[in-house]
Order: C-alpha cells, then sequence, then structure tokens
C-alpha cells in the first residue's frame, strides 16, 4: 500500500493554495513563435512535495501502511507540442451503458455504434465508472465485469477510452435522465452520520456526493471517504492494469456533484422537475451547514480574529432562486461579498473547495502515478451572472470569481484550480465549448464565452492543458461552429499563449453524447462533417495532412452502414431506456 497525506492547511489569513516558485520551462512548436529556436524543451529539476496530513486524528489518510510517499511537484512546463496534431474528439457514452444492477446493456448497439464511431474519425469515447453501481454490494466488493466488457469492445474497434471515477450519484444535474445513487451502505452510514452530507441554511442535506469536509472522518465502516475512493481507484487500476496508457488513456477524478469540482449549489430534481429546489438564472446558495463544516468556518472565524464571522454563512445571501440584486449580499453595490467580512468567508469557502480537489489528486496520483495515465479534473461551467459585478452563481459553487468592488480587489477564481492541476500534472476538462453569450437571456448576464476564455488564460499561463466538452447536447451548425473555433486556438505564437494574450488550441474535445438521436439522418451527417473538419481546420503546422471530405466518409459507410438499422438497433436502448426510467 501507499501512503500520501494531505497538505498542509494554509494559514488562517490566507485560503489561498500558496504559489511555488519554479523556473517555468518551454516546449515550443517548432516554427511557432519568435523563441522557438533558442529555448530547448529541458525539464527543471522536480520539487518533491512534502505531504503531511492535517487530519484531526492524526492518522494516515490513505493507507493504514506505515511506508510514506513524497509525491514530485510538477514544474510549470509549456508544452505546445500537441498542437501539432489535430485536436481529437472523444463521445461520452450512454449514462446507462452500465445498469444499476452490474449488466452492460445495448451490447449490440453499443459494438456497431463503436467501430461506426472508429470509421468516421472519433479518436475514443468517455464513460462514467458508477461508485454506485461497482462497489453496491457492500465495502470493497468490487464488480467490474460490465465494464471490462467495455474496455475490450472499446479495444476490438481500436478506440481511446478516457474513464470518470464518478463518486456522485446521477439524476440531479442537467442532463441527467437516468438514476444512479451513492452504494446503500454509504448511504446507511449516513443515517447514522447525517453531516456525510452537504448542507444548506434549511437543514436539506444533499445526497448526491459525500461532503469535503467529511474527507478525513473515520465513518464508512472503519475508512474515511478518501480512504474509500483510494481503495476504489486502486482496484480499478488492478483490474485493468493491461489496458493502462493504450487503451486507457485519461482518468477524471471525481471531485463532486457532477463529477465536478464544486459544491451542490444549484440543485436540480430531473425526474420530478417541479420539486426542484433550485432553477435557471437563480443564484443556488451556500453548501457549509453540516456540523463540521461549522466547525471549521468557527476555527476560521476566530483565527482571523473575529469570532462572530464564524457562526454560520452569510445571512443575506438570499435563496436558490433569487437574483442577485434581490439579496444583501450579492448586490452589485455596497453588497456585504464586497466587504471585509465577505472577503473573508468567500476566501475559507473557496479554498475549503480547493483544498478538496488537492487532496482528490494527491489520492488519485498515489495511484495511477508510473501508469502512463493522464490525470484530470472537472470545473462547472457556472456561466449565469458571469457579467454581473458579484458573480453570484459562481460563488456559491464555490469559485471565488468577482470583478473588482469598492473595497475587494478583483478576483480570479479559477488560478488556485489551475494550480493544483499544474502541481499534479493533470489536465483541466471544462465544459461550454459550444456557446455563445447572445444564445442566453439578457437579464440572466449570461457570459460562458468570457469564462471559458478566463480560464483558458489562467491555464495557458499555468502550462495546464484544457479539455473541452458541450455543456447540451446540439447537432446544429452554429454549435459545431462555435466549437471548432474554441478548439482551434488563436494564433501560432507562444510566447503570446505562455502570457495567456491568446489561447492556445484545446487538447482534447468530448461530444456529449452517444445517443438513438445522434444516428438521426440529418444529425448524423452534420456530426461526421464535424469530426472531419476537426481533423481537417485543427492542429498547428500538420505535415502532409491528407484532406478528408466528410462526403468520402458518409460514401465509405453507405456500403456497411444502415442508419434506419442503427436506429432499429438502438431503439430499444440509450435514451429511449433513459427515458423509461422517468
Amino acid at each position: 500500500a501507499i501512503t500520501a497525506a494531505p497538505a498542509p492547511a494554509a494559514a488562517p489569513s490566507d485560503y489561498a493554495l500558496p504559489s511555488t516558485v519554479t523556473p517555468a520551462v518551454t516546449a515550443p512548436v517548432p516554427g511557432v513563435g519568435a523563441a522557438a529556436a533558442s529555448v530547448a524543451p529541458l525539464l527543471p529539476p522536480p520539487k518533491e512535495r512534502s505531504l503531511q496530513d492535517d487530519n484531526d486524528s492524526g492518522g494516515e489518510v490513505y493507507s493504514s501502511s506505515d511506508e510514506q510517499k513524497v509525491l514530485v511537484e510538477y514544474p510549470v512546463v509549456h508544452d505546445f507540442t500537441y498542437t501539432e496534431r489535430p485536436v481529437p474528439v472523444f463521445v461520452m457514452l450512454p449514462l446507462d451503458v452500465v445498469t444499476r444492477d452490474g449488466k452492460l446493456q445495448h451490447v449490440r448497439a453499443l459494438e456497431v455504434s463503436l467501430k461506426t464511431l472508429k470509421k468516421i474519425g472519433v479518436e475514443g469515447v468517455m464513460i462514467d465508472v458508477w461508485w454506485g453501481i461497482v462497489e453496491r454490494q457492500g465495502p470493497r466488493r468490487y464488480d467490474w465485469a460490465a465494464y471490462r466488457q467495455i474496455m475490450t469492445m472499446v479495444k476490438e474497434a481500436g478506440l481511446k477510452l478516457n474513464a470518470v471515477m464518478s463518486f456522485h450519484a446521477c439524476g440531479a444535474n442537467v442532463g441527467d435522465v437516468y438514476e444512479v445513487k451513492l452504494p446503500q451502505w454509504v448511504r446507511e452510514a449516513a443515517v447514522v452520520d447525517p453531516d456525510l452530507f452537504f448542507t444548506d441554511q434549511y437543514g436539506y442535506r444533499n445526497p448526491e456526493c459525500i461532503s469535503l469536509w467529511a474527507d478525513h472522518a473515520m465513518t464508512l465502516q472503519g475508512r474515511t471517504p478518501l480512504q474509500v475512493y483510494r481503495d476504489f481507484m486502486e482496484s480499478f487500476r488492478d483490474a485493468f492494469k493491461g489496458d493502462l496508457a493504450s487503451t486507457l488513456t485519461e482518468v477524471s477524478v471525481g471531485c463532486g456533484p457532477c463529477g465536478e469540482l464544486r459544491y451542490p449549489a444549484y440543485p436540480e430534481n430531473k425526474i420530478s422537475p417541479n420539486s426542484s429546489q433550485w432553477q435557471f438564472p437563480g443564484i443556488g446558495e451556500f453548501q457549509c451547514y453540516d456540523q463540521r463544516a461549522l466547525g471549521n468556518l468557527a476555527r476560521a472565524g476566530s483565527e482571523a480574529g473575529h469570532i462572530e464571522w464564524g457562526g454560520a454563512g452569510p445571512h443575506d445571501a438570499g435563496g436558490y432562486n433569487n437574483l442577485p440584486h434581490e439579496t444583501g449580499f450579492f448586490s452589485a453595490h455596497q453588497g456585504s461579498w464586497d466587504s471585509e467580512y465577505g472577503h473573508f468567508f468567500l476566501s475559507w469557502y473557496s479554498g475549503e473547495l480547493v483544498a478538496h480537489g488537492d487532496r482528490m489528486l494527491q489520492c488519485a496520483r498515489g495511484v495511477f502515478d508510473g501508469t502512463g495515465v493522464q490525470l484530470a479534473i472537472k470545473c462547472a461551467g457556472v456561466h449565469w451572472w458571469y457579467n454581473s459585478r458579484s458573480h453570484a452563481a459562481e460563488l456559491t459553487a464555490g469559485y471565488f470569481n468577482t470583478r473588482s468592488g469598492d473595497k475587494v480587489p478583483e478576483r480570479d477564481g479559477y488560478e488556485p484550480i489551475v494550480e493544483i492541476c499544474r502541481v499534479h500534472g493533470a489536465r483541466l476538462n471544462f465544459t461550454c465549448t459550444e456557446m455563445r453569450d447572445v444564445e442566453h437571456p439578457w437579464f440572466s448576464r449570461c457570459g460562458p464565452e468570457g469564462l471559458l476564455r478566463q480560464i483558458r488564460a489562467a491555464a495557458a499561463r499555468h502550462g495546464v492543458k484544457v479539455a473541452g466538452e458541450n455543456a447540451l447536447c446540439r447537432f446544429d451548425e452554429d454549435a459545431y461552429d462555435k466549437i471548432i473555433t474554441n478548439c482551434r486556438g488563436e494564433g501560432k505564437d507562444s510566447e503570446l499563449w505562455i502570457k495567456g494574450a491568446l489561447l492556445p488550441p484545446m487538447a482534447s474535445f468530448t461530444f456529449l453524447r452517444l445517443s438513438k438521436e445522434l444516428f438521426e439522418d440529418a444529425n448524423f451527417n452534420s456530426f461526421v462533417h464535424f469530426v472531419r473538419r476537426m481533423a481537417n481546420e485543427t492542429g498547428i503546422g500538420v505535415p502532409n495532412r491528407e484532406i478528408v471530405e466528410a462526403s468520402a466518409v458518409l460514401k465509405e459507410l453507405s456500403g456497411s452502414l444502415s442508419l434506419a438499422d442503427m436506429r432499429t438497433e438502438t431503439s430499444s436502448g440509450f435514451i429511449a431506456t433513459q427515458l423509461s426510467d422517468l
């Protein structure tokens, strides 16, 4: 077993991840930028990062072993060699491809779909590996049978596989038309320890994922959540050790609701929409009212010299469906966010989220280091109210990202998250790639374009690669055009990329998602054109690029593929089955 413990808590007066002084190194693209010929792609000596345990009990976090592993902190490396290749396209598999009792369904439809995706030029697929399915039978009783079948099918189709460690429940987010709960034994533990779940100001406990303040709580039958996550990932690694870095190329570590590093500030009930606590464009709510969170906040307030700040969250932050101007906290002018107290609370709240992401990546690195598998985490695209002063919806989700106020300076809430990705050599997956600001209601101040740009610029400065996703399943040309524009990046000057002045190309793009609708005549034709355009129009200076038109691909497929047959094959599967769940 490997032991690694989380980094020390930040000083009371500074809740952001401390900056690390390491030399920046650039591996430029040949012929890209003025410095291309003079900068050699040499790495500085890696910096060892001592991982100390900061849990109250003083016990080991990741293992009962006495062995201590010191992880190496990755330096800032601006490696743009990946831009020489077209941006690869992945496709997300259906939510219900594995049933709640661990059976692979729609086998024939999936097999034909995978082979078809390969023929049209798709690089690979992404899949949710549901904790609630794999470990449903009890602690450490892992059922990988269905996922092994999928791995075999993906390999036979000649595709790559990206796996999401989905330590959350399914059914409470946009696009969730299938329900997967957390394992029964975890839900039973939450009956004994209700503070295992995030809690809002009204006492509602959200069962979608475990509270980050319980990371070190020895509450899951003798293990902490971090130990449970580590054991799950170790079992996954061992089950697929022959496919690591060959077929299985990336593991995305679920860090919260919807697999994203955020708080469950805007829960939706997709099965019963009328009972949803949140509806767009509500600002959401702070999720810091379980007893562990309140105890942590009380300590932070005391250490800051303001005991009165540590009693609870803001009293004037409104509810899930309020708008910013309806609250005292989020008001553009003289709102409490723009005060000494507001700065304290938001720094604490966002800092706790960043620290959780750091712990999760440390945990994953202890499992996958040396396997050749790329690690990643995902941020949420909270784009509503982005073009307002307080960025209210982002604040409740845990991103302290605001414009300059009267007392509080402008704050980049995503830079600390990019920094932990850099420290652990992880990619950052982000959504909204297909969105335009003008597609949203003007009164909700949506800014998906500015949000995506801000995150990509921060990632470029830190040498972190960004992978894109579409937030909503769309087949229209406007969406495809926007995706291609974003994936292609801006210019060819690596020096401007390093500064974040221009945006480098994306590392990959994942289309959500494989469905029966994808194989409708018009949708499939437009998707094939999109995949071919990605191959033909992205990548900087691809030598001897072979331009393959979509019409040629469709013509080649016409002899072996009938879309009508595909629809018949999938008529009892994918979306049809998901909707039957409702």
